[in-house]
């Protein structure tokens, strides 16, 4: 999500095509003077299809082909990023900056956020007529043991419970 809306980032450039100062205009918005300036670039370029999402650049070839276009026509990353409608020129430069560092895969898209959650392992429960008797002994014991367990705290409960009836 975006910290300013599509919206008021084409307003914005509007003003400042139309001759406003961007220092007038990042005082008034408290919005960097260049971050301005560079809005009103992508807005020059692509008009009211400025700042739309650009899922096709989610794939590597495709981030690939964005950086050859940079480097073949000598463009500056604020440019390319204003001819390619990303949101703000850092997106090109850290694909960049991980190209030169990872080659190739660092382009690869990455899911941000937390990871899900592993799914708990379940036991595959078998049926009581494939268990063995000796199986079936063992569940048996436990469950009495288990249910022992809960009696006698109960009980303890209701001794408890006992005591400060009589104490009252």
């Amino acid at each position: 999500m975006s910290k300013y809306s599509r919206d008021l980032k084409i307003i914005i450039a509007n003003e400042f095509l139309s001759g406003e100062s961007s220092e007038i205009l990042s005082k008034k918005y408290a919005i960097s003077s260049r971050q301005i300036r560079y809005w009103s670039q992508v807005v020059a370029i692509h008009g009211d299809n400025a700042f739309q999402p650009t899922p096709h650049l989610r794939h590597a070839e495709a981030r690939l082909q964005a950086l050859k276009l940079m480097w073949t026509n000598n463009w500056s990353l604020g440019h390319t990023s204003a001819m390619l409608n990303l949101s703000s020129p850092g997106l090109l430069f850290v694909w960049l900056d991980r190209y030169h560092k990872k080659g190739f895969r660092g382009l690869e898209y990455h899911s941000r956020g937390r990871p899900c959650m592993k799914k708990p392992r379940i036991e595959p429960t078998h049926s009581d007529d494939k268990k063995t008797i000796e199986a079936l002994k063992e569940e048996i014991a436990y469950l009495r043991a288990e249910n022992a367990v809960l009696k006698k705290l109960e009980e303890l409960k209701q001794a408890k419970r006992q005591q400060t009836k009589k104490k009252r």
